[in-house]
């Protein structure tokens, strides 16, 4: 019985230092592993230097010198001198048109001749078309501008009336790019003001350009506001590129924050409830410190920060740092 009970005794206290020993290594492990956890983040030195404040604005390509050419009286379009493309000068003969009066002369002359039965009928009807030919006086209509055809709205043999369409001419070398600026960014557009704009048709081409003028008038409809861009001196050949309606965006440079810090936009991060920006860096003993940060301008990759411990040359995490707490070991790597 006394054997029995030192056996029992024995299991239970091998039992219970077994559980106590057990539960020291968890406890070391549990303390271990947040403290041990290393966070494999990408960073960026904070640079110091100028940053452009933009406005950007969608829009199209305009002429401001454009005829619309018109037919100066009734008659029939004898021909079209002209089709899309055609490159023409002032003064060039782009349609003739035959009077009404004169179609009519002829077209009696031709039922005569058809009518006429006798030898004497048939030279009376021959007179009358001489007369009706020789009397004719077609219209010429010239180009007042030099440009390109841009459209062509009537057709070689119809009757057209008096002012109805025949073509319109675009001077190219009067283009310019006009914008649609947002009515809550406008007030910081002014003439003068440098502007590049870039074109979907033409990739990693941009033109240099300069505000021209802002409309005094918003657009209800679309809540912007017109503003005519014009391209500088320097684009003059490269400008051959460009044609009427070509959709693109401006750039438009409304000023210049000079030596400011800089980070990449990747580096924010924002609190939605405060509306407050951190960043979090990455110091000498390879910890993430989350500073709060004031933000300025902005660009589309780029953006203005001013906060306590931010330095030229201070590294920033661009990359792994959502949800990043404060003194987490990191292991940074640098982001190109």
């Amino acid at each position: 019985m006394n054997s029995h009970v030192f056996f029992l005794c024995s299991l239970l206290l091998c039992g219970t230092l077994s559980g106590c020993t057990g539960r020291h290594g968890t406890d070391d492990e549990g303390e271990g592993s947040p403290a041990g956890a290393v966070v494999a983040v990408k960073t960026v030195p904070v640079v110091r230097g100028d940053l452009e404040t933009v406005v950007t604005a969608t829009g199209s390509t305009d002429a401001l010198r454009k005829e619309k050419i018109v037919a100066p009286i009734a008659g029939t379009l004898l021909s079209m001198r002209v089709l899309e493309g055609t490159r023409v000068r002032r003064g060039d003969v782009v349609a003739v048109i035959q009077p009404k009066e004169t179609r009519a002369a002829i077209s009696g002359a031709e039922t005569l001749l058809r009518a006429a039965r006798t030898e004497g009928e048939r030279a009376e009807a021959r007179r009358g078309m001489q007369l009706a030919l020789a009397g004719q006086n077609n219209c010429e209509v010239r180009s007042a501008t030099g440009g390109v055809v841009a459209t062509r709205s009537a057709t070689e043999g119809e009757l057209v009336a008096e002012n109805a369409d025949l073509v319109t001419v675009v001077d190219l070398s009067t283009l310019v790019f006009v914008a649609d600026v947002p009515l809550q960014e406008v007030a910081r557009v002014r003439p003068g003001e440098r502007v590049a704009v870039y074109f979907q048709a033409l990739p990693g081409e941009h033109f240099g350009a300069k505000v021209d003028a802002v409309n005094p008038r918003s657009d209800p409809q679309n809540q912007a506001v017109r503003v005519r861009i014009g391209f500088t001196g320097g684009e003059a050949e490269r400008k051959k590129l460009l044609m009427s309606e070509m959709s693109g965006v401006a750039r438009i440079v409304t000023g210049v924050h000079a030596g400011v810090l800089i980070v990449p936009k990747s580096a924010l991060l924002r609190n939605d409830e405060t509306d407050a920006y951190t960043v979090v860096v990455a110091t000498a003993d390879s910890l993430a410190r989350v500073l709060p940060v004031d933000v300025g301008a902005r660009t589309d990759s780029t953006a203005e920060v001013a906060g306590t411990g931010l330095l030229p040359g201070t590294r920033v995490v661009v990359e792994g740092n959502y949800a990043l707490a404060d003194s987490t070991r990191i292991a940074p790597a640098e982001q190109p």
